[in-house]
């Protein structure tokens, strides 16, 4: 098994405290590390937005990419998730389900958190948004109800970058979920159940001309391709826990990145190409990490206490 060097933290992060009721009147105080997730680069690879309960409810974050300096951005309640800054760093698109509890939809604010406008107003769950690379359109992940016990099946839709113009482009048949774009903005990838399990699929941004990317008998989620658009990022469980993989595009020489016992989730390239950002869950809580494309130099970002 490969072993890495995982560096020390740049800020501490602090236990929530949970008040649980234990009997009668009686109360008990416990103490959880708080969970970092959804981590995603700005454009220019100064920074990182991620989601984190550190504050005692999910909000977006921003901080500098060593992971010092963080900054809450949001401050509603219910769940904001899933950052994405827009190419010039001036805009943030998120998921939130502030304007009624219930519903998740798409939100959009300036990068300093001021200015928040819903872009859509749905029943379900909306969730995942991505700017598209000449920023005009916003993809995203929409299912039309909020009980995940139902059969409602996860779509891909795409709507302008203002809101307007919404549109389903698959077909509702499966579960079509987390697209990203590729760098040139002509075809998105997005991972599948239609097979049974999770697989990888790109298609033209209208739905068209689906192509299924790694035929396997494993999970594979959350793909994104590289700047250059050679080389995919991914999570599968083909060796046992999910793990961060890269392949080419054409599915060939497969590297495994990450080999911990904990589950890794959505790797995300830096602009430059050289380094991934991805959270990393265990049996405790999720945490921050980057790591060079090749697998060397694993870091830490956030949940050190030192």
């Amino acid at each position: 098994m490969k072993s890495f060097l995982i560096a020390i933290s740049f800020f501490a992060v602090s236990p929530i405290h949970v008040r649980e009721q234990v009997g009668g009147d009686q109360e008990q105080v416990r103490n959880i590390a708080p969970d970092d997730s959804f981590p995603q680069w700005s454009h220019d690879g100064k920074k990182v937005a991620f989601t984190s309960d550190r504050d005692g409810d999910p909000e977006i974050y921003v901080m500098q990419a060593d992971g010092s300096n963080p900054v809450r951005l949001t401050h509603a309640s219910g769940r904001d998730a899933h950052p994405y800054f827009s190419r010039d760093g001036r805009r943030i698109v998120f998921q939130s389900p502030r304007a009624n509890g219930k519903d998740t939809n798409i939100y959009v604010m300036n990068s300093d958190g001021s200015n928040v406008v819903q872009r859509t107003h749905l029943k379900g769950f909306a969730g995942v948004p991505v700017y598209s690379p000449d920023e005009k359109f916003i993809v995203f992940q929409w299912r039309e109800s909020n009980d995940f016990k139902d059969d409602a099946k996860w779509r891909i839709c795409m709507m302008d970058a203002d809101g307007g113009n919404f549109r389903v482009i698959t077909p509702g048949k499966a579960n079509d979920q987390v697209p990203t774009w590729s760098p040139n903005g002509e075809r998105l990838m997005f991972y599948s159940d239609r097979t049974g399990k999770n697989q990888l699929y790109t298609m033209k941004r209208d739905g068209g001309e689906v192509r299924w990317l790694a035929v396997t008998e494993f999970n594979d989620n959350a793909g994104s391709w590289s700047p250059d658009e050679k080389k995919i990022a991914f999570t599968s469980d083909r060796d046992g826990n999910s793990e961060l993989y890269v392949m080419d595009v054409d599915g060939k020489n497969l590297r495994r990145l990450t080999h911990t016992s904990a589950n890794e989730r959505a790797g995300f390239w830096s602009p430059d190409g050289k380094r991934l950002v991805f959270a990393s869950d265990g049996d405790g809580p999720s945490r921050i990490f980057v790591i060079n494309a090749d697998g060397s130099g694993l870091v830490q970002l956030t949940g050190n206490s030192k």
